[in-house]
């Protein structure tokens, strides 16, 4: 910024943490120095034409696959989870993430949908001949 310093001297100067009370004035100064350099649009602000923002909110029940994956999971850390202490924090976080994962992404569970046909490398030309089948009898 050579508008501002005509030289490192006088930024120094300006800059220099010489005591601890001025950590404050210097941050002060900054503050003054970037003001007008610093950019900070709103879209408010900015897009006046916008409606404002309407939120819906849907209650949806869980299917039944979720259902049995949130049972799952709830059985599985009923143990921690009824601890006489109360569980560690960092314990009932994960099992709240993985209760909030049933709700919101049941399918990335291992076994929770069905996998391929075939597992091995060997058998892409009887699914190759399903799905052709299928395909011809639409």
């Amino acid at each position: 910024m050579p508008e501002v310093f005509g030289d490192a001297e006088q930024f120094d100067a300006w800059f220099s943490l010489s005591d601890e009370g001025a950590k404050d004035n210097v941050i002060k100064k900054l503050h003054t120095v970037l003001r007008p350099f610093m950019l900070r649009r709103v879209k408010k602000d900015v897009a006046t034409a916008l409606p404002p923002k309407k939120e819906t909110k849907l209650y949806i029940g869980l299917t039944k696959m979720q259902q049995e994956w949130y049972v799952s999971v709830l059985r599985k850390d009923a143990h921690e989870l009824n601890k006489l202490g109360g569980p560690e924090k960092s314990r009932l976080l994960n099992v709240l993430m993985q209760l909030r994962k049933v709700c919101n992404h049941p399918y990335l569970f291992d076994g929770a949908e069905a996998g391929p046909p075939c597992k091995s490398v060997a058998c892409p030309l009887p699914v190759f001949k399903l799905v052709l089948f299928c395909l011809l009898n639409i």
